[in-house]
């Protein structure tokens, strides 16, 4: 008689209205979403380059590249101050690398010191850098008035931890694909306003771009003068 659909699911059997709800539409869509992004978030050729040719030469990377950060200190604070320091020496020779990250807080007369310096080879493909960090050394330590008062020493692990950067060469500037600070990775960077894998087009320069110049927390590295 009509054109409903019956379904016996565990027991009695149920209509089944082969039209969806808008408000079901939206939890299926919100569910899909979560489920791909915290299983394809970040994806995975920011950890690899590029196999096609590219249209400018293999950049080669030489000497000190720098993040430009503000201090993290509260303006209106007298007694707490953080610093933070970030950056990159390349060895075009050896095709090596040295990642340093430097991050200093002094509150009521203590100063906490943290370390991570990590070591390994780049590759290049055009403006496509890749970065293979081999090892990586960590340390913590707490001074006061110019003394070390405790300490864990250095820590070494072996890594095999790889992110892709691009270089852009009127700003001699390298910027990763997802933000990275001191070996910790966040959900976030360059590739979202990426549509296709190493496609250096305009959304992606506009992505670039909005990640160079955010004020607080700067992605790029730029070539130290």
């Amino acid at each position: 008689m009509g054109t409903e659909k019956s379904v016996v699911a565990n027991g009695p059997l149920r209509h089944f209205s082969p039209f969806l709800s808008l408000k079901s539409y939206s939890i299926i869509g919100i569910i899909f979403s979560s489920f791909y992004l915290l299983n394809c978030y970040p994806p995975s050729w920011i950890r690899e380059l590029p196999t096609s040719e590219q249209t400018v030469a293999d950049v080669q990377l030489q000497g000190l590249y720098e993040k430009r950060l503000p201090p993290y200190s509260p303006y209106t604070s007298v007694l707490y101050r953080e610093n933070h320091s970030e950056n990159l020496r390349f060895d075009k020779a050896t095709k090596s690398f040295r990642k340093f990250y430097t991050r200093e807080i002094e509150e009521k007369g203590l100063v906490q010191k943290f370390r991570v310096v990590g070591e390994g080879k780049y590759r290049s493909k055009g403006n496509w850098v890749l970065l293979t960090t081999e090892k990586i050394e960590s340390e913590e330590s707490v001074w006061k008035n110019g003394q070390q008062i405790s300490g864990t020493g250095v820590n070494t692990v072996a890594s095999s931890h790889k992110l892709l950067y691009h270089y852009d060469a009127s700003s001699d500037s390298l910027i990763p694909m997802i933000n990275e600070t001191g070996y910790r990775e966040k959900a976030f960077g360059v590739v979202d306003g990426t549509q296709t894998p190493y496609a250096e087009d305009e959304l992606f320069r506009l992505s670039r771009r909005n990640y160079t110049l955010k004020e607080y927390q700067g992605h790029a590295y730029f070539r130290s003068k």
